[in-house]
């Protein structure tokens, strides 16, 4: 089994090795995004952009270059995605990454045969990695920040936290409460190198880490990930740093796309628009499909028509940097076919049920957060 090795010195990020997975790679597409991604603000009264961004002239800056150990506490289907992407965008190598997990054997097994180091505790991430994405359930979490919270060392770890809803802020509180109590007997330190001089081993097994703000950047991602084509944004914590986030967005953008939004308010609306919005357009792309066989195709052919149509006209709107509805109004001749499409779509009240699926996301999103916080103070 590959360990990984875990350092506080950052080199430069290696490439993923020959026979990663075959994802394609779309060189000049993923330079327009990026370009949009950094000229993208969160005030609707900057202007838009009229032109496709220059890939050559506008590409985002990089952070200091850095490589880490990077664990997952969890190993869902969002922590696989991001991990694949990882790879997949050259970021990582799959022996620089960890995770620890439930007691599900197929999970363990899953990560296994990626080569991922599978770890049997939370505690042994946090000893083992410099970065540590969060990546479990809101309402598990708390649990997860109490179990670790004895193993941070704030001059080493930097924690990612892609459970919706749930504050930075809270995620600080509650380490640095865990934290309190020190390292617990009998267990090496963050970071602790073997030794033979056994009064040298209980110090370290037994001393009392000054107490201190963990650093903290939330991202939201999505399931894209897995393919290359994501759709995240981050927001650093009290402590985290501008490199910091930067350094996550820059490895988040290995995978996809990915902005630094200005105040993590807003990352319940990011969850309800792009971390919800797969669903959202699987559904759309199912319902064409749908249409299709209503209309005479064969089932395999409408669904591969309507997940390419859906596609090229993302990739439209990211690249041409035209407003939707301009490029709408392009496909819709006078008298057409399509705009009696649209005017169907209308009729049925699209838009706003695509408006009230962002909205009740968004809200449920916080919610989330609320009674993952509640159910910490009631203990």
């Amino acid at each position: 089994m590959t360990q990984v090795a875990c350092s506080s010195a950052f080199a430069p990020v290696r490439p993923a090795p020959r026979g990663s997975p075959p994802f394609r790679r779309r060189v000049a597409s993923r330079a327009a995004r990026r370009a949009l991604a950094a000229s993208a603000s969160a005030d609707d009264d900057a202007p838009e952009p009229s032109t496709p961004p220059d890939a050559e002239t506008q590409k985002a800056p990089s952070p200091k270059a850095r490589r880490a150990s990077i664990g997952f506490v969890g190993g869902g289907a969002m922590a696989e995605a991001i991990a694949r992407g990882f790879v997949a965008g050259g970021a990582a190598r799959f022996s620089d990454l960890a995770v620890s997990h439930g007691s599900d054997p197929a999970t363990a097994a899953r990560w296994r045969a990626l080569d991922v180091d599978v770890l049997s505790s939370n505690a042994e991430i946090l000893d083992r990695c410099d970065v540590v994405f969060f990546a479990v359930k809101p309402h598990i979490l708390p649990s997860v920040l109490n179990e670790c919270g004895a193993h941070v060392d704030v001059d080493r770890h930097l924690f990612v936290s892609v459970a919706a809803g749930v504050s930075s802020a809270f995620i600080e509180d509650a380490l640095k409460k865990a934290h309190q109590g020190g390292i617990a007997p009998g267990r090496p330190g963050p970071g602790a190198m073997p030794s033979s001089n056994k009064k040298e081993i209980a110090e370290k097994n037994t001393r009392v880490v000054t107490v201190s703000t963990p650093k903290v950047v939330r991202v939201m991602p999505n399931t894209p990930c897995l393919v290359g084509e994501a759709a995240s944004a981050a927001c650093k914590g009290s402590a985290a740093s501008d490199e910091d986030v930067t350094f996550v967005v820059e490895l988040m953008r290995s995978c996809g796309l990915c902005l630094n939004v200005s105040s993590e308010s807003l990352l319940d609306a990011v969850t309800g628009v792009s971390g919800s919005g797969p669903a959202y357009a699987f559904l759309f792309i199912e319902a064409l499909a749908d249409g299709g066989v209503a209309a005479g195709l064969p089932r395999s052919t409408a669904t591969v028509l309507a997940a390419q149509t859906v596609l090229g006209a993302a990739k439209m709107v990211l690249e041409t940097g035209e407003h939707p509805g301009a490029l709408k109004d392009k496909v819709c001749s006078p008298g057409g076919a399509t705009i009696q499409a649209v005017r169907a779509l209308e009729s049925n009240g699209f838009r706003s049920a695509a408006m009230e699926a962002v909205l009740a996301s968004a809200a449920k999103s916080k919610e989330l957060g609320i009674e993952s916080e509640k159910q910490h103070r009631g203990k």
